[in-house]
């Protein structure tokens, strides 16, 4: 128990291959994520799959309706979710580099800080850079042991909608589902997020998120107390 540092959980839809028998249906674990496309008389239907996938999925059922319904489609002069063309992200890139963020990246992270910038925000990538450049230490990792830009901060700030701590440290960067919570509370840098996604509630923010962390790990059944209720019941 003292090695968990979070707990998460979802629903995925998982879909089941039919099978005549009974006694060959498969364990959930074993099912793929992949997702199934079912061809109607004049419709489709998916099942399965997943979110990040949806591009792919899309691009399936465009050739469906080209293959078996015989409709024209406008070709690929509209980019999907506002994605800027190939140019675009050459532009950004050939930036990046030029301020020596190309090949950059944080210890603890897998991939440079270019790509990881454009991976996240797009076109909106363009701003943190013109940040950087205007301050170089709005390029400094803000709190050791994340990949987390100080530029970041301030774009979350005006552009994520942050209303509680727990909005960045979970929804938005996930550090709560890596890092302990002693290891936040003592970060460096965590007071200074706060005070940029928070202005003068800083504090408040922060004694609220905390406070609130130990009382949902108050209510968090000890072995002996489930052994109780078992014996209980």
């Amino acid at each position: 128990r003292e090695d968990i540092i979070s707990e998460r959980c979802g629903v995925r839809p998982l879909v089941l291959p039919r099978q005549d028998d009974d006694s060959q249906d498969q364990e959930w674990f074993q099912l793929s994520r992949k997702h199934v496309t079912v061809k109607h008389p004049n419709a489709c239907s998916i099942y399965g799959g997943k979110l990040t996938d949806c591009i792919n999925i899309g691009e399936e059922i465009q050739s469906l309706a080209k293959q078996e319904w015989g409709l024209k489609l406008r070709k690929g002069s509209v980019a999907w979710y506002g994605e800027p063309g190939p140019h675009v992200r050459r532009r950004f890139f050939r930036q990046a580099k030029m301020m020596g963020l190309y090949e950059r990246l944080a210890p603890e992270s897998k991939e440079p800080f270019s790509t990881r910038l454009w991976r996240r925000y797009n076109i909106g990538a363009f701003g943190i850079l013109e940040e950087i450049r205007c301050n170089p230490a709005m390029g400094e990792v803000l709190i050791p042991g994340t990949d987390y830009l100080r530029a970041e901060l301030h774009h979350a700030a005006r552009s994520e909608m942050i209303v509680r701590l727990s909005d960045f440290l979970r929804r938005r960067s996930e550090l709560e589902l890596i890092l302990r919570e002693e290891t936040l509370k003592s970060a460096v840098g965590l007071r200074e997020a706060a005070e940029i996604l928070f202005g003068e509630c800083a504090e408040e923010k922060i004694q609220e998120y905390f406070s609130k962390t130990q009382h949902v790990q108050s209510q968090v059944p000890s072995q002996k107390d489930k052994h109780v209720e078992r014996v209980q019941a």
